[in-house]
This record gives C-alpha cells, structure tokens and sequence, in this order.
C-alpha cells in the first residue's frame, strides 16, 4: 500500500522539526525519521492504530515523542491527514 502525506501534515511535520532544531538537530532528524518508519508500517498495516471519533480516521503515537501520527486509508492508500504533538488538541 503506498502513504501519502497531505499538504498539512508535510508543513505540521516540518514546523516539528524546525522548532525541534532550534535546541537539538540531532533530535529533529530523530523525530522526522521515527514518522517516516511508523508511516511505513503503517503501509504494511493499515489498520493497526486507534479508531477515532472522526469516521475512518485512525491515530497512532510516534513511539517514545509525544506527537501522533493521524490518517486514513482511502484507495489502497494510508492518507496521513496530520502530525501533531499530543498537548494540542485533535484535529
């Protein structure tokens, strides 16, 4: 199955990783990558996250960082909506 980041998860993903950079680069590359795995199982696996209230809308947590990882499977593809850290409120 392929993945596919919209618009606004791209740009969420980058304001992490930049404000993750002001302190720590190593950190924001650490980030970066982490959702760039979870986003490939997520390929293989589609459904193995958490339903939530929104219709097709799952979420999964990016391991050990607070920030989740929320998508949708539309035509044989993980759609990932937004990434977002865990403090703000649901999209």
């Amino acid at each position: 199955m392929k993945v596919r980041f919209t618009a606004t998860a791209l740009a969420e993903l980058d304001r992490i990783a930049q404000n993750i950079a002001r302190d720590n680069p190593a950190a924001a590359v650490t980030v970066v990558s982490r959702v760039e795995q979870l986003t490939g199982r997520l390929a293989e696996f589609p459904q193995m996250a958490y339903a939530t209230d929104e219709d097709g809308v799952r979420v999964v947590p990016v391991g050990r960082f607070p920030y989740l990882i929320f998508y949708t499977v539309r035509d044989r593809e993980v759609v990932v909506l937004h990434v977002r850290h865990a403090a703000r409120l649901r999209p």
